[in-house]
């Protein structure tokens, strides 16, 4: 696929304090399979308010705000990495979460680093969360089929099952969704 250059990039950037390799490497791994220009962008400060003393979690909404206040009407889309346990209202633990009408989303890294021994399974596991939180900002929504990248992971093993790549019919209308935005 050959890389396409667009007036309007998708930015990752990171949110809080994260390793910058991480966020780098899903620049590059969101590049090539969206094939489209993707940039890293100045950090957003993780939101105070977002923090739950109850759950020592952050409240992903809260997150998915800041970004929407950082996000410039030149970037396509806005994607925060961050390195915090993220949680949305009636579950444990989210590993992303995305808002398709503001053209922000976020996922985490804190549950990917589980059981991640090789670094390689680490930077795969992120580049699918990336994928999949970028999907929805495009509009896709939840798969049926479990090597979907945007079928819903509620596990390590479901997100390692995923390929980082959309099923065929999830593909055509992430390429629609991206030729439609220019």
């Amino acid at each position: 696929m050959t890389l396409a250059t667009h007036a309007r990039p998708i930015v990752i950037a990171p949110v809080g304090r994260i390793e910058p390799r991480l966020v780098a490497w899903a620049a590059e791994d969101a590049r090539a399979i969206l094939g489209r220009d993707v940039v890293v962008g100045d950090g957003v400060p993780l939101p105070s308010h977002a923090f739950s003393r109850q759950r020592d979690q952050w409240r992903a909404a809260v997150i998915l705000d800041a970004l929407a206040d950082a996000k410039r009407a030149d970037w396509l889309r806005l994607l925060g990495i961050t390195d915090v346990d993220l949680y949305a209202p009636d579950l444990n633990f989210v590993f992303g979460e995305a808002d398709e009408r503001r053209g922000v989303a976020v996922f985490s890294t804190a549950r990917l680093r589980l059981a991640a021994e090789r670094t390689d399974r680490l930077r795969r596991r992120a580049a699918t969360e990336a994928i999949h939180e970028l999907g929805h900002t495009f509009g896709l929504r939840h798969c049926s089929r479990p090597s979907c990248v945007m079928w819903f992971s509620n596990t390590l093993a479901e997100t390692d099952r995923k390929d980082m790549r959309p099923c065929a019919e999830h593909a055509r209308e992430l390429a629609r969704a991206l030729d439609a935005s220019g």
